[in-house]
């Protein structure tokens, strides 16, 4: 029996969040920006960080920054595409949170 790969994006999660996430950046492209910045809650789904960032990347971002916090886990990666409001991917390890956010 074959076991599926966690790092791998495949077509099926792919087709399931594409949709998704381009309806966050549609809604990160029309918010004011005075105004809140936006969420995207990923935590329990599919995605892990290197799926997401690995999906954000073939709708044409990249990672312009990212970092860590090491013994808590926290991570940060800051995503831009040319001509778009810049992203920022974050979450927590030991609690398998996942974020995408619009900088603020």
């Amino acid at each position: 029996m074959s076991q599926k790969n966690r790092w791998e994006l495949t077509d099926e999660v792919r087709q399931k969040f594409t949709p998704i996430i381009e309806d966050f950046i549609r809604r990160v492209e029309e918010n004011d920006p005075e105004g809140e910045p936006l969420t995207l809650d990923l935590c329990n789904t599919e995605l892990n960080p290197y799926t997401l960032q690995k999906l954000l990347e073939e709708m044409g971002y990249s990672v312009e920054w990212a970092g860590d916090n090491g013994w808590q886990l926290d991570f940060w990666y800051n995503v831009e595409k040319e001509g778009m409001k810049p992203l920022s991917l974050h979450g927590t390890g030991i609690t398998f949170s996942l974020y995408l956010s619009e900088e603020a």
